[in-house]
């Protein structure tokens, strides 16, 4: 019976502390909000951002506004240094190659919870705006900045070379001719 009894207050103290714990882990985070994600390309026609993510929430490929994703999790009130970590990857149509690249970009002050609109800017930075006004309302608070009509498969047709290109060096190096 002392052996229940026991095992009974020891199981009960390891319950309290276990409590205790995830109360103390819960105070430190703040409350979160799921934003629909939306990527903005502004870069040049032969440019297209591919694929991008914020904050591991995938947002598919960056246009002129029209494809969304769920969701990136923002907190629920902006503080100053509010950042999201950015990841994405750039197609060159023009010249058959492209990029990745990945940046802590700070988020635009919000006071109302709403829409992430991720802007790939044409000088090749990003800004984070959270609205619930789009980016065509002349109030949006992000950047107006044009938003160019890309046809690339039209305007800039898939390479024709086969296989890596060498120099003159290159092919006397790995003895090639």
């Amino acid at each position: 019976m002392t052996n229940c009894l026991c095992r009974s207050v020891v199981g009960a103290f390891g319950l309290a502390l276990l409590s205790a714990l995830a109360a103390c882990q819960s105070l430190g985070k703040e409350p979160t909000f799921g934003a629909d994600l939306t990527g903005i390309d502004h870069l040049a026609d032969y440019l297209s951002v591919s694929d991008f993510s914020v904050n591991g929430a995938w947002g598919a490929q960056a246009g002129k506004g029209g494809r969304t994703t769920c969701c990136a999790v923002i907190p629920e009130k902006w503080h100053p240094g509010l950042k999201a970590h950015v990841k994405w990857s750039v197609s060159d149509w023009k010249h058959g190659s492209g990029d990745f690249h990945e940046a802590d970009v700070p988020v635009d002050q919000y006071s109302r919870l709403g829409h992430m609109w991720v802007h790939f800017l044409a000088d090749g930075s990003v800004r984070i705006v959270v609205s619930d006004i789009g980016p065509y309302a002349p109030d949006y608070p992000g950047p107006h900045d044009p938003i160019p009509q890309k046809y690339p498969w039209k305007q800039y047709p898939p390479p024709t070379r086969k296989g890596p290109t060498f120099s003159e060096d290159e092919l006397e190096k790995y003895n090639l001719r």
